[in-house]
């Protein structure tokens, strides 16, 4: 598809936008249900999807005066819970739809497995939707908040479904007044309250996931001026650095790779190209069936992230991968550390080294991945 009929392809979709924060009570929903009723006041057929309160009375306060879609029973056994309900919302066809919580998982039965697919589905039918995210959701930096909060990610989505927002709010809230929101039980209930506060609600953990919040905002804002071609494409080049990581047929952990990738270009909202060089020996008639497989996960992974995957063939996998580089404007590139011992990378040669002799203007990177049972 040219990048025309892209164009009309989206305008015939539905506009997303997404009150994006770092942690619960920062105040995503509340921000959400004031816009609509400014919206309703000037005019516009605004409904709530679905909503989650959390028995916050401010919030609770924000639904009346809202239209409001009921949602889908679910039920299996004796446990009963509620969903949006995606064929209601397409039957009434408002101009604007609130759904809350875009990375939820839905209940068994549901049509879609994610709420996000939801979302999806109700825009391709040119609704308008607003909704709600929490940082941590994101698959590229989930595994990474995992580590460095202690807390398992269990919720995520594609990073692509962020790039697919027309608009996205930043909620910010100062750490403190976080936390004093959770001392008076306005996020949980106050019996929960000291053991979030130690745990999750940590100064260290808040600081963390604020910072992650505030880059992907900010990078948000890089790749819409990039999209709306407000700067020449020489000006372009400059603001926005494309970020590159390079795939072996067996790197020892292309996911670590892909994801570091990702993070980097998400920072500095530019485009992550995740490039595989294909040699004659590596030919889908003569590579070994189970790489082939690895490599397909690979980029079935790094596509999932937003990444753009791109296979190349030549006998010279550094001069391939410098004449990308140049074609695109990449300024950063991802290596695995080579598994040779020194002695023998000399020997053998590097096309890590020959990259990095070659290529003008490419910051390089090689991560040193440390082995899952060498971790603890």
């Amino acid at each position: 598809m040219d990048e025309f009929a892209e164009l009309l392809e989206r305008k015939r979709q539905g506009s997303l936008k997404i009150y994006l924060g770092y942690a619960a009570g920062v105040g995503k929903t509340y921000a959400m249900l004031q816009e609509a009723h400014r919206l309703r006041q000037d005019g516009f057929d605004v409904v709530i999807g679905y909503v989650e309160p959390h028995e916050r009375p401010d919030t609770l306060a924000l639904l009346n005066g809202l239209e409001m879609i009921p949602p889908r029973a679910c039920k299996v056994g004796d446990a009963v819970w509620h969903e949006l309900d995606v064929e209601a919302v397409m039957r009434r066809a408002p101009q604007i739809v609130l759904i809350d919580e875009l990375a939820h998982t839905n209940g068994a039965g549901s049509p879609n497995a994610k709420r996000y697919e939801d979302v999806l589905q109700i825009l391709a039918c040119g609704v308008n939707v607003v909704s709600t995210l929490n940082v941590q959701h994101l698959e590229s930096v989930a595994e990474r908040v995992e580590e460095a909060v202690g807390v398992a990610v269990r919720e995520r989505l594609p990073d692509n479904i962020l790039r697919r927002a027309d608009q996205i709010v930043n909620v910010d809230v100062a750490k403190e007044e976080l936390r004093e929101r959770l001392r008076q039980g306005k996020i949980y209930a106050k019996n929960q309250a000291e053991r979030a506060l130690a745990g999750f609600f940590t100064y260290q953990n808040l600081s963390f996931l604020r910072e992650l919040c505030l880059r992907e905002a900010s990078g948000d804002q890089v790749r819409k001026i990039e999209e709306q071609k407000l700067l020449s494409r020489e000006a372009a080049g400059h603001a926005v650095e494309a970020v590159m990581v390079a795939l072996s047929s067996d790197p020892t952990d292309a996911q670590t790779l892909i994801r570091r990738g990702m993070r980097m270009a998400a920072q500095m909202g530019s485009i992550c190209y995740v490039v595989y060089v294909q040699r004659p020996k590596e030919s889908p008639t003569r590579i070994d069936a189970g790489l082939q497989r690895v490599l397909q996960s690979n980029f079935d992974l790094a596509a999932r992230l937003g990444a753009q995957v791109v296979q190349l063939e030549g006998t010279d996998v550094a001069e391939t991968l410098v004449n990308f580089a140049s074609e695109r404007n990449v300024r950063h590139a991802i290596f695995g550390k080579s598994r040779l011992s020194p002695l023998r990378e000399r020997l053998r040669g590097s096309f890590i080294l020959d990259f990095l002799s070659e290529a003008v203007g490419v910051d390089v990177h090689i991560v040193n991945v440390i082995p899952k049972d060498m971790e603890r």
